[in-house]
């Protein structure tokens, strides 16, 4: 009886470990210029382009238009495992995830985002891995849900196809390209 126990002990620890690789974003496997496009349901076409490692901590910018040019509308800096620590908008404004937004966290974790203008917000995201990507939901300091979804990725742990819904409405995501070097 106690040899089952063990072994389903085991095999749990296996597929956990398996199924947060799986959800891990790989930025070791990117070059700065790599992108990927994404047609948003309620925001129209955005490129995510990997700008490479600044300090610690891995940089994402990302245009609006036709094509990944210009001036970023935002950046995002991630973890190792693509979780985010901070967000910048073009104008300034700033977002700061403590420790981060547990977004590619399996299970409970909570966090506490602080804006540029002092507004501090504890949040407790739940996700879990899928078989091609994962989902989730998001809760504020209330218990009340914010939002949730899912979310498709590629080898490299780059986000693809998705949805998201939640106080802003649904919005669905349909990858167009990926440009890597």
């Amino acid at each position: 009886m106690k040899f089952p126990i063990a072994l389903g002990f085991v095999i749990s620890l296996i597929s956990t470990s398996v199924s947060a690789e799986s959800i891990r974003w790989k930025p070791e496997t990117l070059k700065p210029g790599d992108y990927t496009s994404i047609n948003q349901s309620q925001g129209g076409l955005i490129h995510h382009v990997f700008r490479g490692k600044v300090g610690r901590f891995y940089v994402l910018d990302s245009y609006r238009g036709s094509s990944p040019s210009g001036k970023p509308v935002f950046s995002t800096y991630m973890d190792k495992d693509g979780n985010q620590v901070r967000w910048v908008r073009q104008d300034g404004f700033e977002l700061k995830f403590r420790p981060h937004d547990c977004k590619r966290t399996l299970g409970r974790c909570q966090y506490t985002q602080t804006g540029s203008d002092g507004k501090k917000e504890v949040r407790l995201r739940i996700t879990e891995a899928t078989r091609n990507g994962f989902k989730f939901s998001e809760y504020g300091s209330d218990g009340k849900r914010l939002f949730g979804g899912n979310i498709t990725l590629d080898a490299r742990g780059n986000a693809g196809n998705g949805r998201l819904d939640g106080y802003q409405g649904k919005q669905r995501f349909r990858l167009v390209k990926q440009a890597y070097q």
